[in-house]
């Protein structure tokens, strides 16, 4: 396995793992108030940053074991040209969202605490498909 599909992999577990805490957490968003929104966004940046790094551990020793030596990672315009469409794609997509939350905040009268969840959710979503994308690309 390269390094590069290594990296989105390694992204995409990180994703899923603080994905399902999340959804864990949130079983009565509606009922929170906006300082408890946000201890719990900072705590999942928190253990994004620690489930990254245990899972860059495990993956690597994983791999190592299974595939033998990981290739070294050697960048040229086609990875430059990739890591720029999927980055184009996750600024849209969390762009296009962002639009949306504010529409509705202005005129449903989405609630605050409601709108940032929605925001964290929508970045969420949209580093998800951008790594699905680069995963798709790297084939």
């Amino acid at each position: 396995m390269d390094a590069k599909r290594k990296q989105v992999l390694i992204s995409l577990i990180t994703a899923a793992t603080v994905g399902a805490w999340l959804y864990f957490q949130l079983s009565s968003w509606t009922s929170l108030s906006t300082s408890e929104v946000g201890k719990l966004l900072v705590k999942t940046i928190g253990i994004s940053i620690v489930a990254h790094i245990i899972n860059t551990i495990v993956i690597t020793i994983v791999v190592g074991l299974l595939g033998g030596r990981i290739a070294k990672d050697v960048t040229d315009e086609r990875d430059a040209a990739i890591e720029l469409q999927a980055m184009r794609a996750i600024l849209v997509g969390f762009s296009m969202g962002l639009v949306i939350i504010f529409a509705l905040v202005g005129w449903c009268d989405l609630g605050a605490t409601s709108a940032l969840l929605t925001i964290f959710l929508c970045m969420y979503a949209a580093n998800v498909a951008g790594d699905l994308l680069k995963l798709y690309w790297y084939r």
